[in-house]
């Protein structure tokens, strides 16, 4: 007998939500996949490109995730064969444009890297990559990326197994013997096998009682229109932020990053603030561009205090509380809401984290083997801050799930 469920539920229709329906509809589960606002990707999976590409620092577990997940979520947007106007290969220079930042990239280089995931160029090398003048050595990566957000999203719920209804805020989730319950306003508006939070900042307004530790970072993106030398741009480029190559006229610059300011109206300060950093790309680049704003976007990124997303099943935080396990109580013995998953708190790098965690979550619900180092699936436990608080250590390391992972 298959342990696989027959329906699903999706709170949220960003990149998270979205992928994940799509891992699940793969496999085939009967998916629907709710959104407050008219279309998917209104919020922070809504700008106009996304940046697919990792910033590593060592070989520490944060950057093995992030060089994980870069490479399996390009591999996997290949797969969807995605119209080459919404999916483009170009490449990106990260820069060494600081004392800092130069020694990260030499360290990173001096790892033992294929050269088709990363290498190291120096100034002449990068300029004739990038397609115009640049002053620093950089990293390079040929297989980063920018893709359409919007277009992504649509495509992957376009799925035969996914129902996707807009305009419906979900207000609460409950546990009803083996369902789990949807409701908008005290009205039951649908019921499945299980249910998966993808949205974001809002997950915590869904009566669940949960103790997340994630926090909303605004983040503005600067449309710039092209001039002659900017159309030259042939790949991304970064130092403390990103210029995209040109698309349908229009460059992206970003992005600033506020946990203070919760505006959302656009600032002409984040402008200014995203115009200086091309000061660190090319200072004549800087002059080219810096009359060239035609507007811009504000988001507004949910992320996690140890800047690992939240992924896998969740514990049922007031019968935690209430009556704590013991330190060395078995993973399977803690009160977890059976079928209740979520996948959240993807920072600025949605769009390379979410499809990878997205993998892992689906085949978490169908009891598959697991495909991503368990070690890292560890670190996203979405229960750990909540078993933390508690003095669990030991527990808040755990696989995120009541069912034991299988390693392939």
């Amino acid at each position: 007998m298959s342990n696989t469920p027959k329906t699903a539920i999706i709170i949220g229709g960003g990149i998270a939500g979205c992928s994940t329906a799509y891992a699940l509809a793969t496999r085939g589960i009967k998916v629907t996949l709710f959104e407050r606002h008219a279309e998917v990707a209104s919020e922070a999976s809504g700008n106009p490109q996304a940046m697919l590409y990792p910033r590593i620092s060592g070989e520490d577990a944060a950057s093995q995730f992030a060089l994980d997940s870069y490479l399996y979520s390009l591999e996997f947007f290949k797969t969807l064969k995605l119209n080459p106007a919404d999916f483009n290969v170009c490449g990106m220079l990260q820069l060494g444009f600081n004392p800092r930042e130069l020694a990260r990239i030499q360290k990173v280089a001096a790892q033992s890297h294929a050269e088709d995931v990363l290498k190291y160029v120096d100034s002449d090398e990068a300029s004739s990559l990038a397609g115009i003048d640049l002053t620093h050595d950089a990293l390079y990566f040929p297989k980063a990326a920018w893709v359409n957000p919007q277009q992504l999203c649509h495509h992957l719920t376009a799925h035969e197994n996914i129902s996707v209804k807009t305009l419906n805020n979900v207000s609460n989730i409950l546990k009803n013997n083996d369902l789990l319950e949807i409701y908008s306003e005290d009205i039951l508006i649908e019921k499945a096998d299980v249910a998966i939070i993808a949205n974001a900042n809002d997950a915590q307004n869904l009566g669940l009682n949960l103790y997340l530790k994630t926090q909303a970072v605004r983040g503005q993106v600067s449309i710039l229109e092209t001039t002659d030398i900017s159309q030259k741009i042939k790949s991304i480029i970064c130092s403390d932020g990103y210029l995209s190559p040109e698309d349908n006229g229009e460059h992206s610059l970003g992005a600033t990053f506020s946990v203070d300011n919760m505006d959302d109206r656009l600032d002409e300060e984040d402008h200014l603030a995203n115009l200086f950093k091309l000061k660190s790309f090319s200072l004549p680049l800087h002059e080219n561009l810096k009359n060239n704003i035609k507007g811009g976007r504000v988001s507004f990124r949910c992320t996690s205090f140890d800047y690992f997303p939240l992924v896998g099943e969740l514990l049922d935080n007031s019968l935690l509380k209430a009556k704590p396990p013991r330190p060395n109580a078995q993973p399977n013995s803690l009160p977890w809401v059976k079928g209740l998953y979520i996948n959240v708190a993807h920072g600025s790098r949605g769009f390379t984290s979410a499809p990878f965690c997205a993998e892992l979550l689906a085949q978490v619900i169908c009891q598959e083997p697991l495909t991503m180092n368990v070690e890292l699936a560890c670190l996203l436990n979405p229960n750990r801050f909540a078993l933390r608080k508690i003095g669990l250590k030991r527990l808040a390391k755990m696989f995120p799930s009541s069912t034991p992972a299988k390693i392939s």
